[in-house]
C-alpha cells in the first residue's frame, strides 16, 4: 500500500514536470541562435525618437583586484561609439586594491566614473551599490555586469539593438571563457594521494570535467530562463548580463521596493514581467565569466541563488516544489524497486518522464549557445544534479546567503524584509 501511494504521487509530479518541460522546449524554438560576429564591422547605434541612445554600464565591485582591470578594459574596448556610453564602477567598501585600479582607469579615460557606497539599510551591499550607480547615471539604457566578467567587444551594441519600442528589459547570459581558469586549488591534489587521482589531476581531467559540469548546469538554468521568457513568463535571469530602460527602474522605485534579496536581478525581472507595461526579451548574447574554483564555493554560490526562492512568483515556487519533490522521490523509488515493492516498469516510466524531456530541452538549449559538445556530460550530471537540488534546495530555505565576504539573513518584520549580518 505504501509503495503504491509513493508511486502514484511520484508519477503525478513527473507528469506535471514533463508537461512544463515540454512547454519550455516549445519556447526555445522561438529564440534565435547565438552567432559570433566580428568586432571589426561597422557599429550600429540604437536610436529613440531619432536620437542616439546614451548607455550607462554599472559594475558593482567588492574586493575584485584580480578581475577589475580585465573587466574595465573590455568595457572600454566596445564597438559602441565612445561618446555614447559611460562606465560607472561602484565600490562596495573594498579592502584590497580595487579602488586604486579603478582610479587609474578613471584618470586615463573620462568614460570611467568611480563611486563608493555609504551606509545603507534593508538592502545588500550589491543592491545598494547598483542603486547608487543607477541614480548617478545619465543613460536611457542601463547595462549591468559583474567585475569578474569580460563582455565581448559588441556587447553594448548587440544588447541595445534588442530594445524594440515595447521592450523594457533584455536578459543575456554568461559562459566560461574558452581557456577556462584554475578550478581546484592544490588542496585537492593533496587530498587525493592515490596514483589514479594524481594522474587525473596531472592530466587536467578533474579540472576540465568540473568546469564543463559547472557550465552544463549553468546553461541548464539559462535554458529554463529562456524557455519561460519566450513563452511570456518572466521567471529568472542573471545580473551579470542584464539591460533595462532607466524609466523601468524609476517605475519600479529602485531596489528598495524589492527589499533585501540575494537575487535582485530575478526579482526585478519578475516585477517588470508582472507589474509593468513593458515586455522582457531573452537573447543568447553572452559575457564571459570564470568558473568557481572549488566544490564548496560552487555550493555556496548555488545556495545563495536558492536563498530567495520563496520570494518568487507563485507559479515558479509551485514548479520548484514539484521539481524538488521529483528529485526527492527518485532515491526512494530506486530503493522500492530494488526491494521489489514496486515494479521496474513503474520506475522506468517515472525515470523516462524526468530524463527524456530534460535531455531534449538541454540539447536544444545548448544549440542556441553553440555548446552542444557539453551534452556528453548529461549522463554524469544526472545523479550529481539530484544531489545538488536536494542540498541547495533545503539550505536555501534558511534565507541565509553571502556576497563578497558578507553574510545576510532575510528577516520578516512589520516593516518588511530586513537584513541581518
Amino acid at each position: 500500500m505504501f509503495g503504491k501511494v509513493i508511486v502514484s504521487l511520484a508519477l503525478t509530479l513527473a507528469c506535471v514536470y514533463f508537461l512544463v518541460l515540454v512547454w519550455l522546449l516549445l519556447g526555445l524554438f522561438k529564440i534565435k541562435r547565438n552567432t559570433k560576429r566580428s568586432a571589426h564591422g561597422p557599429s550600429q547605434v540604437a536610436e529613440c525618437e531619432g536620437k542616439p541612445l546614451f548607455v550607462s554600464v554599472i559594475v558593482a565591485a567588492r574586493n575584485e583586484e584580480e578581475n577589475l582591470a580585465r573587466c574595465l578594459k573590455s568595457l572600454l574596448d566596445q564597438t559602441y561609439p565612445k561618446e555614447l556610453y559611460e562606465v560607472i564602477l561602484v565600490d562596495d567598501n573594498s579592502t584590497d586594491n580595487s579602488v586604486s585600479i579603478a582610479r587609474s582607469f578613471a584618470r586615463k579615460d573620462d568614460r570611467v566614473k568611480l563611486l563608493s557606497t555609504k551606509k545603507y539599510h534593508n538592502l545588500t551591499g550589491k543592491q545598494h551599490a547598483l542603486d547608487t550607480g543607477i541614480r548617478a547615471s545619465k543613460g536611457r539604457i542601463i547595462l549591468t555586469t559583474d567585475a569578474d566578467c569580460k563582455p565581448p567587444p559588441r556587447w553594448i551594441e548587440d544588447t541595445v539593438r534588442e530594445f524594440d519600442p515595447d521592450v523594457g528589459l533584455v536578459a543575456g547570459y554568461s559562459v566560461f571563457e574558452e581557456n577556462g581558469s584554475e578550478l581546484f586549488e592544490k588542496k585537492l591534489e593533496q587530498k587525493f594521494r592515490s596514483s589514479l587521482f594524481q594522474r587525473l589531476a596531472d592530466d587536467g581531467i578533474l579540472q576540465r570535467t568540473f568546469t564543463e559540469l559547472q557550465l552544463l548546469e549553468l546553461l541548464s538554468q539559462y535554458i529554463f530562463s529562456i524557455g519561460s521568457m519566450s513563452q511570456g513568463v518572466a521567471w529568472t535571469c542573471t545580473g551579470n548580463n542584464l539591460a533595462y530602460r532607466r524609466e523601468v527602474y524609476d517605475e519600479l522605485g529602485g531596489y528598495e521596493t524589492l527589499g533585501l534579496t540575494g537575487l535582485e536581478d530575478n526579482m526585478m525581472l519578475q516585477w517588470v514581467g508582472k507589474n509593468s507595461k513593458w515586455k522582457v526579451k531573452p537573447v543568447c548574447n553572452v559575457v564571459y565569466t570564470k568558473p568557481v574554483r572549488t566544490v564548496s564555493r560552487f555550493f555556496a554560490q548555488r545556495i545563495r541563488w536558492a536563498s530567495s526562492s520563496l520570494q518568487y512568483r507563485l507559479p515558479l515556487v509551485a514548479f520548484l516544489v514539484v521539481a524538488y519533490g521529483l528529485n526527492l522521490a527518485l532515491p526512494f523509488l530506486i530503493g522500492l524497486s530494488v526491494l521489489g515493492i514496486i515494479s521496474y516498469k513503474e520506475f522506468i516510466v517515472f525515470l523516462s518522464l524526468k530524463i527524456v524531456p530534460e535531455f531534449l530541452l538541454v540539447l536544444k538549449g545548448l544549440t542556441l549557445f553553440n555548446k552542444t559538445g557539453l551534452i556528453k556530460y548529461f549522463p554524469l550530471a544526472q545523479p550529481l544534479h539530484v544531489m545538488y537540488i536536494l542540498i541547495c534546495g533545503i539550505h536555501g530555505l534558511s534565507g541565509k546567503f553571502a556576497w563578497r565576504g558578507r553574510k545576510y539573513r532575510e528577516v520578516e518584520t512589520e516593516e518588511g524584509i530586513q537584513s541581518a549580518e
